[in-house]
């Protein structure tokens, strides 16, 4: 286990929505590791900016659920329907389809009307509940502000460069944070697209002082 570790956005915005995908990987990653915890100031202002975009994909997501729902069953759901209802989950498309399987696992024998009303509940409580949750991690996380550029990185890690330049100034952070700490430093990702990824991975952990990529996310597999 690394001494130190840089959170990714991703990582940020699981553990505080706990309708993302990755939020139950992210609360367990940050509560039970045993590493320094670090972001920059960019990563909140990532947190602060993307909130209300992902509360309406989110809202709108359990709603459009819920409107199908309601039009599909009446009266107590049983186990066949929970499980004709996890399946018309669409994991491609439907950005809180890991909650809402998981919601649903333990509904059969409980009327339609109740459950979606409490679904619905945690829809409109969506903003606070983010709210809460960051307030509950600031206390956990160690700021931090990268002390230089690093230019030479831009040709040493030109795979991630030209994937997403702002996964890239996250690798620079996460390298400036190894370079100025003692002991071991990983980065801990939800972002498989762009980590998970052999040229990519064979650079950070060559060129730069991160010593360990830790990704921490659900893949599309998943079932309750």
């Amino acid at each position: 286990m690394a001494d130190s570790a840089f959170l990714d956005k991703g990582i940020i915005l699981g553990y505080c929505f706990y309708t993302d995908t990755h939020y139950v990987k992210c609360k367990d990653y940050i509560e039970s590791t045993d590493a320094e915890l670090y972001a920059t100031k960019q990563v909140e202002d990532i947190f602060q900016r993307k909130k209300d975009n992902i509360i309406k994909k989110h809202r709108r997501a359990i709603t459009d659920f819920i409107r199908w729902v309601k039009q599909e069953y009446s009266g107590n759901l049983n186990s066949e329907d929970i499980a004709e209802i996890q399946k018309n989950i669409n994991r491609e498309e439907n950005p809180v389809w890991r909650y809402l399987l998981d919601y649903f696992e333990d509904k059969s024998g409980k009327e339609v009307y109740p459950v979606t009303k409490n679904l619905r509940q945690i829809a409109r409580d969506l903003e606070q509940l983010a709210e809460e949750r960051n307030e509950e991690l600031q206390p956990k996380v160690l700021g931090w502000i990268r002390l230089a550029s690093y230019p030479e990185l831009k040709d040493n890690l030109s795979s991630i460069f030209e994937k997403d330049e702002e996964d890239y100034w996250i690798a620079v952070d996460a390298h400036d944070l190894g370079c100025n700490v003692d002991g071991t430093t990983e980065l801990a990702t939800n972002n498989p697209s762009d980590f998970d990824d052999d040229a990519v991975r064979d650079e950070i952990l060559t060129h730069t002082a991160i010593d360990e990529i830790n990704l921490v996310f659900v893949s599309r597999s998943y079932s309750p």
